[in-house]
């Protein structure tokens, strides 16, 4: 079995930029897109995603990632039939709590055991059940679609969770293998109380990443998705496995972190993200560099590698990636 290598769209820029990464993605070998939900920052991602499966052969399709906040269960199930069957049963649906998208309405993230709920009912009604909701019972009699369900994870209850009920853990830690570690074990925890093993789910991990011959561009064109990463490794991740310098680096970091600039290249707290940090929270550099990094954290189990492309002109970078990465990698 293969590692897939996925590259994650932040669709900020013109809908026409995120639908031309996504057809080179597609091109060029990787497994999928994952598109951000994020209104107040970005471009609608169920259009761009409805395009990319219309206009995509091969590639799979997923949200990366979409949230329960702000949409209603019988939508999101109906969004998600509606784009399986446009893409011919390539959709995945990758769903969290939310975070800047509810930060930026001033609301909160969604509780574990709502969204669990939700998923329940989401799930039910793609299949074409009659499920009750909120005391009503509701059904999407027209479809009978088997979309993966794939949660995106940080904190322990929340892999957990992922363990317990998801097709898919989709998590992002850092790539530290010791706070992969810590994810795994959260993970299988969930999965082996519900009577599963950790490989009868997809792992999938969204790692910050930037590959180039020019080592000093890659690093400094990954800091703005790099920084919105390590905010979340910070605020997730236990204490026990940082040490303690770069616990005081994050903690500074953290105290600066503007949500209205969020993952943006652009971001002015971006320039406290030390190589410290850097090194903790991405795979930045050549590929040389590169390759062990990757390799190491797939030994240890990684079905897939979510990278989100955020640079200006990402092009050069994801060429490189498929050339010089992608054929190096092996479980």
């Amino acid at each position: 079995m293969s590692i897939e290598f996925h590259i994650g769209i932040l669709p900020g820029g013109p809908v026409q930029q995120s639908l031309d990464l996504g057809l080179a993605a597609e091109e060029l070998g990787f497994a999928g897109v994952w598109v951000a939900d994020s209104h107040s920052i970005h471009r609608d991602a169920y259009s761009v995603l409805a395009l990319l499966a219309a206009q995509t052969r091969r590639i799979q399709i997923a949200s990366g990632v979409t949230l329960t906040v702000t949409r209603h269960p019988a939508v999101l199930a109906n969004s998600w039939a509606t784009l399986d069957e446009i893409s011919a049963g390539r959709a995945v649906l990758g769903i969290g709590v939310g975070e800047s998208a509810v930060y930026n309405l001033g609301l909160r993230p969604e509780r574990l055991a709502v969204l669990e709920e939700k998923i329940r009912v989401i799930r039910a009604l793609m299949h074409g059940e009659v499920v009750e909701y909120d005391g009503v019972e509701i059904q999407m009699a027209w479809s009978h679609c088997e979309v993966p369900i794939v949660m995106a994870c940080s904190g322990p209850k929340s892999l957990q969770l992922g363990g317990r009920i998801a097709d898919g853990v989709l998590f992002q830690v850092g790539s530290e293998p010791s706070f992969v570690r810590y994810a795994l074990d959260n993970i299988r925890q969930g999965a082996e109380a519900a009577g599963r093993q950790l490989s009868d789910l997809k792992l999938y991990m969204r790692v910050a990443g930037a590959v180039l011959a020019d080592r000093e561009r890659a690093r400094a064109e990954v800091k703005g998705y790099a920084a919105a990463a390590a905010g979340t490794t910070f605020k997730t991740v236990p204490r026990e496995y940082f040490d303690d310098a770069l616990w005081d680096e994050l903690d500074r970091f953290k105290s600066a972190y503007d949500y209205s600039e969020h993952a943006s290249n652009e971001a002015k707290h971006k320039e406290l993200l030390t190589d410290r940090i850097l090194d903790a929270i991405a795979i930045a550099g050549t590929p040389e560099e590169a390759v062990p990094r990757f390799q190491e954290l797939a030994a240890m189990g990684i079905d897939g590698f979510v990278w989100p492309v955020t640079m200006p002109d990402p092009l050069p970078y994801i060429e490189t990636f498929a050339s010089a990465v992608m054929p190096q990698v092996s479980p």
